[in-house]
């Protein structure tokens, strides 16, 4: 419904494979950053990884759903303002997945080095969020403002009001 910032898809690819890549050759390879692995046992750390990246799955999905939903013919309906689903626990549930997803990996290996550019990715989210958010609020005006009031920019609310 609002403008998504024009650099948003191939930052996200370059930060992803970023991620990715500094992730892999720290854990795998050259091992720089992961002394924090040995002081937390490999079970403790994959039950929190998989527990990250299960919830990071959750939120992209359902609100992929939600927002690009399609039946046999296509997509349902035009664009619209939802602030239901996960919408209602968190304002972008679809960024925040996706950064719980990457901190599944962090967590399952404790690569200080992919931690930083874990961060760096959710500056870079919090602005695209922003910018995504300013030309909501021009489009939806109040309507937008009250949302903002009511559901979190990127801690869930457990429990609805």
């Amino acid at each position: 419904m609002g403008a998504e910032h024009p650099l948003n898809d191939t930052a996200q690819a370059v930060f992803l494979a970023a991620f990715l890549v500094v992730w892999g050759l720290d854990s795998f390879v050259f091992r720089f950053s992961t002394v924090l692995a040995g002081l937390v046992p490999l079970l403790i750390r994959l039950f929190f990884g998989v527990f990250s990246f299960s919830v990071g799955l959750y939120f992209v999905a359902k609100s992929e759903a939600a927002v690009f939903g399609k039946t046999l013919v296509g997509r349902i309906g035009e664009p619209k303002f939802i602030a239901s689903g996960v919408y209602a626990r968190v304002r972008h549930p679809m960024y925040l997945g996706s950064l719980l997803f990457l901190l599944g990996f962090f967590l399952a290996t404790l690569s200080v080095l992919s931690l930083l550019v874990w961060v760096g990715f959710l500056i870079f989210f919090d602005k695209m969020a922003t910018y995504e958010e300013r030309d909501l609020v021009r489009i939806l005006g109040e309507q937008y403002l009250n949302y903002q009031r009511q559901v979190p920019k990127w801690l869930p609310r457990m429990r609805k009001n």
